[in-house]
């Protein structure tokens, strides 16, 4: 009997070490709530406790310092006023469920819906950030957690935009099914063990700013309509996978850009018309490293791969290069054959199948003389898409002599362009440009051409 008593006795502790732990609820709202304001109920929390917001229009600025979870019931707004910072958070706190709207707009003060200053295991779930400029934002947090918010910012210029979700010296943090709109950038800097899943960004600079972080997933993301979909430096021990990178148009449109990155690995993502699919400058630099590419779709950019002279130890292997205006181009001039290009599908091979294994015969070369002559002159890209390059290359490949190097060889180029787990991607509805000048400046673009041709490479020595 006195055992069953003492086990008893032991339940009933852990009971009421349970209770106490969860704290108590404190209710806010203007109908029989225990408190007006939200910052009232914040001033008299006890670490622990739960506060209960009612629906109604709250201005306030937050700041809480307090280990607490606020819970917004539907129609719980946090009205900052187009000043400041709307909600600080200092201490390990839970907010769920408001609407957060207007901070200020002042990018030297950093004003922001969300601020997380050193509170560690802080929680950001379904909320609502509405005329934001920067959405949330973590400084020296570790551990955590953006889930399911909906983030758009303030109607700025670009450059007057703060950033939608950005993690400052933060690791181990997690980035889950957010929805971000008219911001500048996703910023990862200086953070490692992050794990992004199931966001979308659209309408912003980059969908991903990515600097001096290491050991990072990405998956099931879209990036679309950006300037550029990500864009990663110095960083390294970097997974992509299941990710789509579609529509970043313009002078610098990039699908996905690296900059002394190592160990990336890069699996069933998709590179959808945009100016430049993947781009690759000293990319790895690390001797001993190597970044793979592996059954990703590069389809409809104006280049499906861009590489600087220098970039080695890339791995290409099984990805599909479909109708992209140049399939792989290298910045300047030369080929990239130190890199490896191996059993990728390409939409140009015009090669055969004589025993049915799905690999072309013949190597895959790709050695147009209209792209070698617009590596080196950028100006003659005004004529890309003119029968003028069409003429050109017939010429390249009937005069040996005239032939460039090649800048890509896939030894055993595949011919079915299965590209099993990648994103499912809507019909192609663009159309491609007409020339840009018509058919009439043909001869013109193929005399400029051989021109530039002859004018840039040394002459014959006897």
């Amino acid at each position: 009997m006195a055992q069953v008593a003492a086990i008893a006795i032991d339940v009933m502790l852990v009971a009421v070490a349970v209770l106490i732990a969860q704290g108590h609820t404190l209710v806010v709202g203007a109908d029989g709530g225990d408190y007006p304001t939200i910052t009232a109920a914040v001033t008299a929390a006890a670490p622990g406790d739960t506060i209960r917001v009612r629906p109604g229009l709250y201005r306030e600025h937050l700041e809480i310092t307090t280990p607490v979870t606020l819970l917004g019931d539907p129609g719980a707004v946090i009205y900052g006023g187009g000043t400041g910072i709307v909600v600080h958070v200092r201490a390990r706190a839970t907010l769920n469920g408001f609407t957060i709207r207007a901070s200020g707009d002042r990018l030297v003060t950093e004003d922001a819906g969300v601020m997380i200053t050193a509170a560690d295991g802080t929680v950001i779930e379904g909320n609502v950030l509405e005329d934001v400029l920067f959405g949330v934002y973590v400084k020296e947090s570790d551990s955590v957690r953006i889930i399911d918010n909906v983030i758009e910012g303030k109607p700025l210029d670009v450059p007057r935009r703060g950033d939608g979700i950005r993690l400052w010296y933060s690791h181990f943090g997690s980035i889950e099914g957010n929805r971000l709109r008219r911001v500048r950038d996703l910023v990862i800097w200086f953070s490692n063990d992050t794990f992004v899943r199931r966001n979308r960004v659209r309408d912003s600079r980059y969908g991903l700013h990515f600097m001096y972080s290491h050991r990072n997933r990405f998956q099931d993301n879209e990036f679309l309509g950006n300037h550029v979909g990500g864009f990663l430096m110095y960083s390294s021990d970097i997974t992509f996978h299941h990710n789509v990178f579609a529509h970043s148009r313009g002078a610098s449109g990039k699908g996905l850009a690296f900059k002394d990155t190592d160990r990336i690995e890069a699996t069933a993502n998709v590179m959808v018309k945009n100016a430049i699919g993947i781009a690759l400058d000293n990319s790895p630099t690390d001797r001993d490293a190597v970044n793979q590419f592996r059954g990703n779709l590069v389809a409809f950019n104006d280049v499906g791969v861009s590489l600087l002279p220098s970039v080695q130890r890339n791995h290409f292997v099984s990805n599909t290069f479909l109708d992209n205006v140049q399939p792989v181009a290298v910045s300047g001039g030369g080929s990239a054959l130190r890199n490896a290009w191996r059993e990728n599908y390409w939409s140009e091979y015009a090669g055969f199948d004589a025993n049915d294994d799905a690999r072309g015969d013949t190597p895959f070369r790709h050695d147009r003389l209209s792209d070698d002559l617009m590596a080196e002159h950028e100006g003659l890209r005004l004529y890309e898409l003119s029968p003028a390059t069409v003429v050109l290359n017939a010429v390249g490949r009937a005069f040996p002599l005239l032939q460039p190097e090649p800048v890509v060889i896939d030894s055993s180029p595949r011919l079915d362009r299965r590209n099993e787990g990648t994103p499912n991607v809507p019909p192609d509805q663009t159309t491609r440009p007409s020339a840009p000048l018509g058919a009439a400046f043909a001869v013109l673009s193929v005399m400029s051409a051989f021109a530039a041709r002859r004018w840039s490479r040394p002459r014959w020595r006897t």
